[in-house]
């Protein structure tokens, strides 16, 4: 707590800490939202236990890289807008997106964070005043309106201007002159016109009531992403087939890796072939073995070590779901499978796993001879893969992405 505050003061901090797991709390399916999993009270202050994201915040990549290019910004972009989307309907408005509160994991995964200063519409604001940072606000702020939807999309459209062009649009050297600058003056147009930098434009309409919704502007900024290969913060990276070291698609609409306790298990398995696989020869440095034990020997650790090889193979490439314009992908046990959406004619998620119906039901008998998913289920239906096997899979997640893509596809 700050030195010399009021009771009233210290009260009001702990209530807005608390709100804030609350409003997280409401949106812990989605992916682009950081996760609360606890709070609890240690003495009279609050601690928030959040999920661990390996990351660097957008604001850190500006300045160690400067402006993005354009399928970064607009990546990033509809991540983050995806989240605003999900919040504004759960009646949570953010209040500080800014560079610092969205953080590029080392995945490749956009989160957005800090939702310290949100506010749930069926709640009372608990400061006086505009809270935010002030070059990020809306203008409406300034003049007494309580935050809305609309004032998250302003501030969001401040942050792609940033990372597009490298230059804040309304940071001054004075506060006094920041916020004349929000309220007053209108950015210069990007150098290159597109769909991309129009969406920017409209998002920084100072005008709420004509200022582009958080839906629209997602739309708009999903039709001018092209399918170009990017990766936020490694420039010049090649894609490689690993999941690991592979740039996710500007144009995929999500992408779940291999859930922490498979990586950790293929590690596992890894030591303990190559343990297995030396021991006999460790206990010789302890005893001579007889000739006919070293043969043995021999074959053991041949044969351990055969399997310590094919699991550092399948640890190198590890498993994922990819939903994106062309079909949906999905890498089980070192085996690639792919369906574009022409073979589709459903996907849902049903227990846990998600169930594709093909268009075409005699194309499923190809999956038979094969024991890892995808498997056949009823008919023409196939199993695709087990959500608890991908980190950050979510039924909403992966249902949303299905309707984005078959509704880009009319």
């Amino acid at each position: 707590m700050p030195a010399g505050e009021s009771e009233q003061a210290s009260a009001d901090l702990i209530t807005r800490v608390e709100r804030e797991a609350r409003a997280v709390a409401k949106l812990r399916e989605h992916p682009s939202v950081i996760t609360i999993l606890d709070v609890v009270r240690d003495g009279d202050l609050p601690w928030i236990v959040m999920e661990w994201v390996p990351s660097t915040s957008l604001a850190q990549v500006l300045r160690e890289r400067g402006p993005l290019g354009r399928e970064e910004t607009a990546r990033i972009g509809l991540a983050v807008l995806d989240a605003l989307v999900a919040a504004h309907a759960a009646g949570i408005v953010h209040r500080d997106v800014k560079p610092a509160n969205i953080l590029i994991g080392d995945d490749n995964r956009i989160v957005l964070v800090d939702f310290g200063v949100a506010v749930l519409e069926s709640e009372p604001t608990i400061t006086n005043g505009p809270i935010g940072t002030l070059a990020y606000m809306a203008p409406e702020q300034f003049h007494g309106v309580r935050a809305a939807p609309a004032s998250d999309v302003f501030s969001l459209g401040v942050t792609l201007y940033y990372a597009l062009t490298g230059v804040a649009p309304f940071t001054r050297v004075t506060d006094a002159a920041t916020v004349a600058a929000v309220l007053q003056e209108h950015p210069p147009p990007p150098a290159r016109a597109d769909q991309v930098t129009s969406t920017i434009l409209a998002m920084l309409d100072k005008d709420p009531l004509t200022r582009i919704t958080a839906s629209a502007a997602r739309s708009r900024l999903a039709e001018a992403t092209d399918r170009s290969r990017v990766r936020v913060g490694a420039p010049g990276a090649v894609d490689r087939g690993d999941e690991s070291t592979s740039p996710i698609s500007a144009a995929e609409l999500a992408r779940y890796g291999e859930s922490r306790s498979g990586r950790a298990a293929g590690l596992l398995l890894i030591l303990v072939s190559i343990g297995a696989s030396v021991a006999p020869w460790t206990a010789e440095v302890f005893t001579d073995l007889p000739d006919w034990l070293r043969v043995a020997a021999l074959f053991w650790s041949v044969l351990l070590g055969c399997w310590a090889v094919a699991f550092t193979y399948l640890f190198s490439r590890p498993d994922f779901l990819s939903i994106g314009p062309a079909g949906i992908s999905y890498r089980c046990v070192g085996e690639d499978f792919t369906l574009v959406w022409e073979q589709i004619r459903s996907a849902r998620v049903v227990d846990d796993h998600l169930e594709i119906e093909l268009a075409d039901g005699t194309q499923a008998t190809r999956y038979q001879p094969r024991r890892t998913p995808p498997m056949p289920a009823a008919g023409s239906g196939l199993v695709f893969c087990r959500l608890t096997d991908l980190r950050g899979a979510s039924a909403a997640g992966i249902e949303s992405a299905i309707r984005s893509a078959f509704g880009a596809r009319g």
